[in-house]
């Protein structure tokens, strides 16, 4: 257990699987290895608090086409393409 500014915080460790793609994407990110943990658990309060940072305008095409990915009622070969294009991109 830590203070910060007056709140008490516990920290807990814990260990997900997550898909490759995501992986991806968040060492596109660039985070300072000593950021990265805020980092995520930010992400996952925006999500559990249902906040939206960005609208659909905003969001880059790569994310967007990693998005794609994760959804179900994509065609597989799209989902191939994408795949492929998001690797070489990342070259």
């Amino acid at each position: 257990m830590y203070y910060r500014k007056g709140v008490e915080r516990l920290n807990t460790v814990i260990s997900f699987s997550c898909p490759a793609y995501l992986a991806l994407r968040l060492s596109d990110e660039n985070i300072p290895p000593r950021e990265k943990s805020r980092w995520i658990s930010e992400a996952i309060r925006m999500k559990l608090d249902g906040m939206n940072a960005e609208s659909i305008q905003d969001v880059s095409t790569r994310r967007l086409m990693a998005a794609l990915l994760s959804r179900d009622d994509v065609d597989a070969h799209l989902k191939e393409e994408l795949l492929r294009r998001l690797n070489q991109s990342k070259n």
